[in-house]
């Protein structure tokens, strides 16, 4: 039993030296096993070719210039550089299969992404876009949102577009399957992407991010735990970053779940459709639990300054709430003209309409009006509806003061209605209490900056008509 066992001892490091030998021999011929790899696997639809490849005895796999194309010769997926390591014995016996990478990590990546109905992923052709402000992205061109930006584009442009989405949604069709196709398949590895540009197309949404940096445990017949963090994003929203922390289940039947914290920075409510000129910029945290599919949203809105038509807000803070592209708003506060105003909502993601009612409270009218010479405090309420666009956003609401002065001249109680419909704003049912005296208008307009007066009518206590004014 000794000699055995002597053998044995004088045999292992033998053992070894080979193994390493042949360590050695398989990362000298990387580049042989990564084609060879490539073209037996059956996740990744079309080519993938890669400029340099080396490898070490550990099974680490460094590349530059990673360029995928699907079989029409688009460019799927562009990688300058980037690295995975794999199983040894994967490599050594030739067997590679969908756990042979454990670890991959990318750098200035170009990704495009399509998530259907089910947030099941595929990799798809870069659009104009992308491929437009790619260059901009890297350089930190301080606009380049605003070139991808859904707002204020031509009914062509907007056409370009809808034609790009029904070219992809075409060739899915005619190909019959995916770029990339994880059916039956299992993954179970470490992520990273270092300052990557990332382009998502969800539904009707479309949005392209800069500076990703992704990490991301991943074991799909378990869970997957992620933390990712973008600069500036452009597109369906406009942005200055994004921070998602969490997990998501792949276990529940029929469809995974989330556990998702997800903050957005300095959004820009105009690129959303709010149908006003508004830039202020609004940041959003919410938890999204439930099915991927359709999460359930809550959280908060919080905005330091609010400017529309006739009115800024401060300190401006509520709660929201999210369920199938809906995102309602309640308990919602700011400060106005040293006043205060409670309001809610509610904001169609895919639609763009919306609706906002609020009320104000002990508003300063001299604080909104400096110039006038109007002394009051003023309650308001107010209402407005939009369908996505300037054009078709209304404005509208009433208000009441208590007693005040207009310079030396003072009164009991100041009212009316307002309309506000795109540029042309409207005051109905003006009234002034004055001393048993009622001043009284039914018409009130400022039409594209010209102020336009009806008659202007004077009633006693009795409601007897005293004397009408009528400008010429």
């Amino acid at each position: 039993m000794k000699k055995p066992a002597k053998y044995f001892l004088i045999a292992l490091p033998v053992l070894a030296v080979l193994f390493l030998i042949a360590l050695e021999v398989l990362s000298r011929g990387a580049a042989e096993i990564f084609n060879r790899a490539m073209q037996e696997q059956q996740m990744l639809k079309g080519t993938i070719t890669a400029e340099k490849i080396s490898a070490n005895i550990w099974g680490e796999v460094s590349f530059k210039n990673l360029l995928w194309k699907d079989e029409r010769g688009g460019t799927i997926l562009e990688i300058p550089e980037g690295g995975f390591s794999v199983r040894l014995y994967d490599v050594i016996t030739k067997n590679f299969s969908s756990t042979t990478v454990q670890e991959l990590h990318l750098r200035g990546a170009s990704v495009s992404i399509n998530l259907d109905e089910n947030m099941s992923v595929d990799f798809i052709r870069q659009s104009p876009d992308f491929k437009k402000v790619s260059d901009e992205m890297k350089t930190n061109s301080e606009d380049w949102e605003e070139k991808v930006s859904h707002v204020n584009k031509t009914e062509d442009e907007l056409k370009e577009i809808g034609e790009h989405r029904r070219r992809l949604q075409r060739s899915k069709i005619e190909t019959g399957w995916k770029n990339f196709n994880l059916e039956g398949r299992k993954i179970k590895a470490s992520l990273a992407l270092e300052n990557c540009s990332f382009e998502v197309f969800y539904r009707e949404r479309h949005y392209l991010l800069r500076g990703v940096n992704f990490s991301a445990s991943v074991d799909t017949g378990d869970a997957m735990m992620l933390e990712v963090h973008t600069g500036g994003f452009g597109g369906t929203m406009i942005g200055r970053g994004m921070d998602i922390r969490g997990k998501i289940d792949f276990k529940p039947e029929p469809v995974p779940e989330c556990d998702l914290q997800i903050v957005l920075r300095e959004v820009e409510p105009s690129s959303l459709g709010f149908g006003l000129n508004i830039n202020d910029e609004m940041t959003l945290r919410t938890h999204f639990t439930g099915a991927v599919t359709h999460p359930l949203g809550r959280g908060i809105v919080k905005l330091n300054e609010l400017h529309i038509p006739g009115l800024n807000f401060k300190n401006v803070s509520g709660k929201i709430r999210y369920e199938d592209a809906t995102l309602n708003f309640v308990d919602v506060t700011a400060d106005v003209y040293d006043g205060s105003l409670t309001a809610y909502g509610d904001y169609n993601i895919d639609t763009r309409y919306y609706n906002i009612y609020g009320h104000g409270r002990n508003l300063k009218a001299y604080t909104a009006l400096p110039k006038s010479h109007l002394h009051c405090n003023v309650d308001l309420e107010l209402a407005i509806n939009s369908k996505g666009s300037p054009k078709e956003t209304t404005t509208s609401g009433s208000f009441v003061s208590g007693k005040g002065r207009y310079s030396v001249l003072f009164f009991d109680k100041l009212s009316g209605r307002f309309k506000n419909e795109y540029q042309n704003l409207s005051f109905y049912d003006v009234e002034i209490d004055m001393g048993g005296y009622k001043i009284s208008t039914d018409a009130l307009s400022i039409v594209d900056k010209k102020l336009t007066l009806a008659p202007i009518k004077i009633t006693n206590a009795k409601g007897e008509l005293v004397r009408t004014y009528i400008k010429n």
